[in-house]
């Protein structure tokens, strides 16, 4: 019987890890894609774009693994891959709030919202 629960449990524990990797790897894949997107549109706004790759990324593969690749990026920032700042982190939390809200529902509605705020 305890083996049955032991099992049951690692396979509860390995279904859920693979969906935190499957979460991070989507976040990371539409990150990347959302990002090449908005350069192309030469725009200078950079808490614009941390917001709006937050915001799509929230909505396409969850706000915890657009949290987790934000956060990530910025310690990735801090240890010489570019600038890291406070008030992309929070460029990024504004993103994860509007991929919550019920009327916005893609990159185009997350764009707009963020071209509000910054």
């Amino acid at each position: 019987m305890l083996l049955a629960i032991f099992l049951m449990n690692l396979s509860y524990a390995s279904a859920n890890s693979n969906k935190r990797l499957d979460g991070l790897l989507c976040a990371v894949e539409s990150a990347t894609y959302y990002k090449r997107v908005l350069e192309s549109q030469n725009l200078e706004v950079d808490k614009y774009r941390h917001c709006s790759v937050s915001c799509i990324v929230g909505i396409e593969c969850g706000v915890s693994s657009s949290a987790v690749i934000g956060v990530a990026k910025e310690i990735y920032d801090l240890f010489g891959g570019g600038h890291a700042e406070w008030a992309d982190l929070l460029a990024n939390i504004h993103g994860l709030h509007l991929s919550q809200r019920a009327d916005i529902q893609n990159f185009e509605d997350c764009s707009a919202s963020c071209k509000r705020i910054y």
